[in-house]
């Protein structure tokens, strides 16, 4: 090694390198920067546990949780009356159409001809393109 990497003087007599010294110094900076963040986390903490700001913040998020839980509440008793309603106008639709092929089976087989021409109609159009 060449003597601007060597410096002469450490306490057991050897040799310490620029390298050593920079790895000190650099994990000396280190620890002096995690104190540093950590005490100022340490009072930022401190200052926000005795702070109003604080206890408005909590009450608010209280708010803020019980108007969403009443929404919550709220959507699903509407959500659940118009499934109930539509369940009922599909059964009532359903017992019609099963009246209806029962007093007109002719007209029915027609009907059903008919859709099933214009759909096959539709969907074979739909390939060509």
């Amino acid at each position: 090694m060449s003597n601007a990497k060597k410096k002469e003087g450490d306490e057991d007599g050897g040799n310490v390198t620029s390298m050593d010294l920079a790895r000190e110094a650099v994990a000396e900076g280190v620890e002096k920067a995690r104190s540093a963040v950590g005490h100022g986390v340490d009072a930022a903490r401190e200052r926000m546990r005795d702070s109003p700001l604080s206890e408005r913040v909590k009450k608010a998020s209280a708010r803020a949780g019980e108007a969403a839980k009443g929404g919550y509440g709220t959507a699903k008793e509407k959500l659940g009356h118009g499934y109930e309603r539509a369940r009922k106008d599909l059964d009532q639709l359903v017992g019609d159409v099963n009246v209806y092929v029962r007093d007109n089976p002719g007209r029915a087989v027609l009907i059903a001809a008919a859709a099933g021409f214009v759909l096959g109609f539709l969907l074979r159009r739909d390939r060509r393109s």
